[in-house]
């Protein structure tokens, strides 16, 4: 867009400055001609104020073209400029679809699926499988800000999350360490919020962590459960205390987690997004696998006009699923 927008100013200017020219020739033309037929000066003074008159004009062209061409020489500048920033955003896009998992067949009793879009090309939304030893760790996580900015933080919380999953098992002291280092590096100015679990599938046991995201949903043979312990974003304050919780789980239970792209884009008036959450899914016609929820939900969200009264709203979306199988079960 920015390069057509770029063509469209440099078709604008050449239009108009040949325009000028023209209707500057015109303008000596016509003076010409009234110096000529109200003066009725002599002929030799006729060919003196004719000459005047074309060499004006033929200035004023010289001085429009010389314009033109400073104007194209730095237009074509911004092109070179804008097809550099273009290349790098492409680059960074692919990049960060490259750190997203891919539903991994040696997942111990649980499968899932993920689907993210990002409201520009770069984002700050991000989710992420890593196996520890026996135990599944997942999280799903929304960096504040939106383009370049989320999207460096969101590489940095990816990494921090990957090297410190595996220096403890307990997800409130991990959230504890991240946040101790994502505030040491941006004072709070850049944070994410996530929804951290841990699956242990001997014990059947979900441990879970919520660092101020939208409330995880849980459906199953035991009802309804959300997943909305835990405490404020990661990285606000330079120290924090998180509070997880262990829940257990049972074969065909289904865990849903989402950003607030989601919740904002379908949200109703007066009712709870947990609710709308629980509501959309419990829509969705059996067997409500992770894949085929995340795709509903996704399409629900595309169709959904979002925040009543706000014009342009945008916002990275994420959905991420996952149902509990069989020991011996593998995800895929």
């Amino acid at each position: 867009m920015a390069f057509i927008g770029i063509m469209t100013m440099r078709i604008r200017n050449v239009i108009a400055s040949v325009g000028a020219a023209l209707v500057t020739y015109g303008v000596a033309r016509a003076a010409d001609f009234l110096v000529v037929h109200v003066v009725h000066p002599r002929r030799g003074e006729v060919l003196a104020v004719s000459d005047m008159t074309l060499a004006t004009a033929f200035g004023v062209a010289i001085y429009l073209w010389l314009s033109l061409r400073a104007t194209r020489t730095q237009l074509t500048g911004l092109e070179r400029v804008q097809i550099i920033v273009d290349t790098q955003l492409s680059l960074a896009a692919e990049i960060q679809r490259r750190l997203l998992p891919a539903a991994s067949a040696g997942s111990n009793g649980v499968r899932w699926a993920g689907r993210l879009e990002p409201a520009l090309r770069i984002g700050g939304d991000f989710y992420d499988f890593i196996q520890v030893n026996d135990d599944d760790v997942f999280v799903v996580g929304d960096v504040s800000g939106k383009g370049i900015p989320a999207s460096l933080l969101q590489a940095s919380a990816h990494s921090l999350f990957r090297t410190l999953a595996r220096e403890t098992v307990n997800p409130a002291d991990l959230l504890t360490r991240i946040s101790r280092e994502i505030f040491a590096e941006n004072a709070g100015s850049s944070y994410l919020t996530c929804v951290l679990l841990r699956v242990d599938a001997a014990r059947r046991t979900l441990t879970y962590v919520n660092a101020g995201h939208p409330a995880g949903l849980m459906l199953g043979r035991s009802g309804r459960r959300l997943l909305s312990r835990g405490g404020p974003p990661v990285g606000l304050f330079q120290e924090t205390a998180y509070e997880s919780e262990v829940v257990s789980l049972e074969v065909g239970d289904l865990g849903v987690i989402v950003s607030d792209g989601i919740t904002e884009a379908m949200e109703e008036d007066g009712v709870p997004s947990a609710d709308v959450l629980n509501r959309s899914v419990c829509r969705i016609p059996e067997p409500r696998t992770p894949e085929r929820v995340c795709d509903a939900l996704m399409e629900i969200a595309k169709r959904s006009p979002g925040p009543r009264g706000v014009t342009g709203w945008q916002d990275d979306k994420t959905v991420f699923a996952f149902s509990f199988e069989d020991h011996g079960s593998r995800g895929a």
